[in-house]
């Protein structure tokens, strides 16, 4: 059907929103794909495993016993409760179960921590690099996302956070990060946990990724680690990632009481309730899913061995070895004036650099500029190692032939 114009006006809130760069290039991805053509593909923020068995046939059991109705808008009880429990086992922080909200995805909590602490014109700090979604959401909610740069190993310094604070609002942390694979010290943790609060801010803290770190790094929540600080702060996490469950849409919230009733009550107007199915899913993960996400976290720690091993033998990439999440992050800017010889372009950036790796080299990276970090591109190692040995052979190849 072709495209027809309308008068319908937009609101500002979605006439200036811009898309997910990291769906838009997986898109593109996508689009050579089914024209036949190969591409050797590190866009993706998912893992390339399947769910847990047990997830996997409790929800295939689900659906042939007719249990995919409404549920409670914050989430079945017992889910809340395991959820509970796993975050006071592996996050360290008590919550009870009615201060934990289920959510269709972590984003969603995000959003709705966001819209539940933000009044329009307030500031929220946000570290960069971040997720491309993070100032968005911030904008969505009617606040002023403030970007505040990392410049020492990719992690936020107090000092840096406190000379962009006047009027700040909320701080949205997240460790094991996305885009840049660190993971917060925690002495780190417990600092800016205790800056936020002498400052008076509310803090949701993305942790999708606490699961997932290697080489002896230890995933610090700034919650546990800041003593009081979970008066003031929301967790977010959930099933995606350590699970292997993007598609099923699953996230957690845990907040104070009074906080977490005010977001059951957003989240009853704007989706009802979470994915039954989905739930009852998670449930059986969370209950017998553990050994399998083990098996992957595994799995990503030996990818991320051969990832940071490749990259740092290649001259002129700097690159901070991963230490949770599924990203490398490579700063390349030592490349830039240089000119690539296939193309004729002249590099000035990482978002020019991934450009002329899927173009020339068949290669799909994210140019860091949509994490607020143009000198570097996102490497995700969720996809098979010989694709990650391939794909890195033409990185190399690619930033050699630059002259």
């Amino acid at each position: 059907m072709p495209e027809t114009s309308s008068s319908l006006p937009l609101a500002a809130r979605v006439a200036s929103l811009q898309p997910s760069a990291t769906l838009a290039m997986v898109a593109r991805v996508e689009a050579l794909r089914a024209q036949g053509v190969e591409v050797l593909s590190l866009t993706a923020g998912e893992p390339d495993f399947t769910p847990p068995k047990a997830a996997e046939e409790a929800g295939i059991r689900a659906i042939r016993e007719g249990r995919g109705r409404y549920t409670a808008g914050a989430g079945m009880a017992e889910l809340r409760a395991a959820a509970a429990r796993m975050i006071q086992r592996e996050i360290g922080v008590e919550y009870a179960p009615e201060e934990v909200i289920v959510t269709t995805g972590g984003k969603l909590g995000i959003n709705q921590a966001l819209m539940a602490l933000v009044e329009p014109g307030d500031r929220v700090l946000v570290p960069v690099p971040c997720w491309t979604s993070y100032p968005e959401m911030v904008r969505i909610a009617g606040g002023e996302p403030v970007l505040v740069p990392c410049d020492q190993g990719f992690l936020p310094q107090v000092e840096d956070l406190d000379r962009a604070a006047a009027g700040a609002r909320v701080l949205l942390l997240n460790t094991p990060n996305n885009p840049t694979g660190v993971v917060y010290p925690a002495e780190l943790c417990a600092e800016i946990g205790d800056w936020a609060q002498a400052r008076g801010l509310a803090v949701i803290s993305d942790e999708i990724y606490a699961a997932l770190t290697y080489h002896g790094a230890r995933h610090v929540s700034p919650i546990a680690a800041s003593p009081g600080l979970r008066e003031s702060a929301v967790w977010i996490g959930g099933m995606s990632k350590a699970y292997a469950m993007t598609g099923w849409r699953m996230g957690f919230l845990a907040a104070p009481r009074p906080l977490a009733r005010a977001i059951s009550s957003l989240q009853s107007q704007l989706a009802s309730s979470p994915n039954a199915i989905s739930q009852i899913a998670s449930l059986a993960a969370l209950e017998r899913g553990d050994e399998e996400r083990e098996a992957m976290r595994r799995a990503f720690e030996a990818r991320c061995e051969l990832v940071a091993g490749r990259l740092a033998a290649m001259t002129g990439v700097v690159c901070p070895r991963p230490q949770g999440a599924f990203y490398a992050f490579p700063n390349v800017s030592a490349f830039a004036g240089k000119t690539d010889p296939s193309t004729g372009r002249v590099v000035r950036n990482g978002d020019d650099l991934a450009e002329i790796l899927l173009e020339a080299d068949r290669v799909g990276v994210i140019g860091g500029g949509a994490f607020g970090a143009p000198e570097c591109f996102r490497i995700s190692f969720a996809a098979a190692e010989e694709v990650l040995e391939r794909a890195l052979e033409r990185i190399g190849n690619r930033l050699e032939s630059l002259r």
